[in-house]
This record gives C-alpha cells, sequence and structure tokens, in this order.
C-alpha cells in the first residue's frame, strides 16, 4: 500500500521541519503580507524554491495559526507544541519550534 502522502505536501513537510530545525524563522512581511519574510535572509536555494513553491499554504497558515492546520494532523500540531512550549522554547506562529510542528502535522497526515 502506498503512502497517503501527496509529493507537494512530503515536501512541504520536509522544508518546514528543515527550516525548524535550522532555527530560521518565518513571517508574513510586515510591508506586504503576500510575502514571506525570513530569517536567516541566506537560506539554501533549494529551501527558497520551496518557499516560493508553497508560500501560499505558509501565509495562509501563519495567518490562521489560532487554528488547525488543515491538511495536518491536529494531535501531532497541539503534542508538539506542548512539548517545546514545556523546554521553555519560543512557539509563536512562524518560530523555529512552530515550523517543526506544523511540518511534522503536515507529515503525519494519512
Amino acid at each position: 500500500m502506498g503512502d497517503a502522502m501527496s509529493g507537494p505536501l512530503r515536501k512541504l513537510a520536509r522544508l518546514l521541519v528543515s527550516l525548524g530545525q535550522a532555527s530560521a524563522e518565518v513571517s508574513a512581511h510586515p510591508d506586504d503580507s503576500a510575502q514571506l519574510r525570513y530569517r536567516p535572509m541566506s537560506l539554501p536555494p533549494d529551501w527558497l524554491e520551496a518557499l516560493r513553491e508553497h508560500h501560499e499554504f505558509i501565509l495562509t497558515t501563519l495567518a490562521d495559526a489560532g487554528g488547525s492546520v488543515p491538511p495536518g494532523d491536529s494531535y501531532v500540531l497541539g503534542e508538539r507544541l506542548g512539548t517545546a512550549d514545556e523546554l521553555g522554547l519560543p512557539t509563536h506562529p512562524g518560530s523555529a519550534a512552530w515550523l517543526i510542528a506544523v511540518g511534522e502535522s503536515v507529515g503525519a497526515r494519512r
């Protein structure tokens, strides 16, 4: 039986987890909410390409951070954010811990 997660979602999940593991942060640009802002500003070219490819999903997820991640597993999201919070890590939308939690949540989709 094949993996139920599509190629684009798998790529998105890996990107978000990789960004979080690299301690990157992502947010809507303060001057243009239709664009992403990320730190550090120098990211690998393949990550930049993937950010461009998935920017609509990321912006929507950042904007809807109070709700659930549409294609993700809400249990995984809550568990990962709770663990990060207990460790005293920042968990605000776009933070490294949040990116990992959302990426793992999307990756857990069955």
